[in-house]
């Protein structure tokens, strides 16, 4: 069942079942402390486990993570934390990185490698960019959009970009200090901090240079934008050298939606009635958010199909546009297209949120379909078909 159609065309489920995965991380963090640990922790792994609920519960700790800071401070942020909510989603975020090594590491041991594996694993990893933008936004007292703003768009270029690159490239190889193990070691060390000074550490104003000043927690969000940029750089230089002059221009092109993306948001922010996007500053978040875990999504898929990105899409124009025109009209007229923000955001999010769910549900019910395999349990889906071993053997023998 495909539900009005299918994510994957007959004409690319070859590229699907011989994908090979091409990648590695030369953190000097994840070389000399993640990567023994996970080797270490994986031996003692039940061999019934499949990698996959490795990865989806990583994804619940985060989502404990969200839930329990949105507790305390609701959906505009700004309210004490207590010191052990703080303790337990630096613990539970940990959790969730190690968890997002260990998985990989259980399916080579388990000769379970699987394009949905790294499907999984990549859509968690996007999920979690608004997912630590909210919780760490919360921990560090943040009040207002542009702070979330500050946090999340570093993130989320960042991921965008890396699996752009992996997509054109063909690989991924994370350079010596990233986002994703230092950056790890970054979230906790916030996270402790909260825990041990309070709102008197990121609330505290500090003169810098003209006699600007500036809160810690904007200081913060400042650097980690600055940070987003220079992992960025890695990305972009490795597209323009490796892709060849033929294909930058699709490249650019496919990469402009992310720029469509970063115009709609800044201009709800910015551009609109301020007194909803004010007060539910990590509601924006979220819907946007769930839109960009689509996307990623739609982008790692091409990669693992070796197809045409489908960017411009019904799905993905029509919350942009329509937030996007909303707000300028807003902005320049005075006057609320069709309804008022706080329920076009609300349609937004519900349409956002069906989307990617639609997109995990039914994109992966058709890759366990074409590669015989199970979402979340071991062996073969359907007994009386070859394995994802042997239709790999026979698809390796056809070419």
């Amino acid at each position: 069942m495909s539900f009005f159609f299918k994510y994957i065309e007959d004409e690319y489920i070859d590229n699907l079942i011989a994908y090979k995965y091409s990648g590695g991380d030369k953190s000097i963090l994840y070389r000399f402390v993640i990567n023994p640990f996970c080797n270490w922790l994986v031996n003692y792994l039940p061999k019934w486990l499949a990698p996959n609920v490795i990865t989806v519960s990583g994804f619940f700790f985060n989502l404990f993570n969200l839930i329990l800071t949105c507790y305390y401070t609701g959906m505009k942020g700004g309210d004490p934390i207590p010191s052990w909510v703080c303790i337990l989603c630096a613990i539970s975020y940990t959790t969730y990185i190690i968890f997002d090594y260990t998985d990989g590491k259980q399916a080579r041991r388990l000769n379970a490698s699987s394009p949905l594996g790294l499907l999984f694993d990549h859509g968690t990893d996007a999920c979690t960019t608004f997912y630590v933008t909210c919780v760490t936004g919360s921990i560090m007292y943040f009040d207002h959009i542009y702070q979330y703003l500050l946090l999340y768009f570093p993130l989320s270029f960042t991921f965008f970009i890396n699996t752009w690159e992996e997509y054109y490239v063909g690989e991924l190889v994370l350079p010596e200090i990233n986002g994703v193990a230092e950056g790890t070691l970054v979230v906790d060390i916030v996270h402790i901090l909260s825990a041990i000074y309070g709102p008197d550490l990121y609330l505290k104003e500090i003169n810098l240079f003209f006699g600007f000043k500036f809160k810690v927690n904007d200081l913060v969000g400042i650097f980690t934008c600055f940070g987003g940029i220079l992992f960025c750089l890695k990305s972009l230089l490795g597209v323009l050298k490796k892709v060849k002059k033929e294909k930058l221009g699709k490249a650019f092109i496919d990469s402009f939606i992310y720029i469509i993306f970063v115009c709609t948001l800044l201009s709800v922010a910015f551009l609109d009635n301020g007194n909803f996007i004010n007060e539910c500053p990590k509601f924006i978040i979220l819907t946007f958010g769930f839109l960009f875990a689509k996307l990623l999504g739609m982008l790692q898929l091409a990669h693992v199909t070796n197809s045409s990105f489908k960017a411009y899409g019904f799905v993905f124009l029509v919350p942009l546009l329509l937030l996007l025109i909303h707000s300028f009209v807003y902005y320049f007229a005075n006057y609320e297209l069709i309804s008022s923000i706080s329920n076009i955001i609300a349609f937004c999010f519900i349409w956002n949120f069906l989307s990617w769910a639609h997109f995990v549900y039914f994109c992966s019910e058709q890759i366990c379909d074409i590669l015989n395999i199970k979402r979340f349990s071991l062996g073969k889906r359907d007994q009386n078909r070859p394995s994802y071993e042997e239709i790999k053997e026979k698809v390796a023998i056809s070419e």
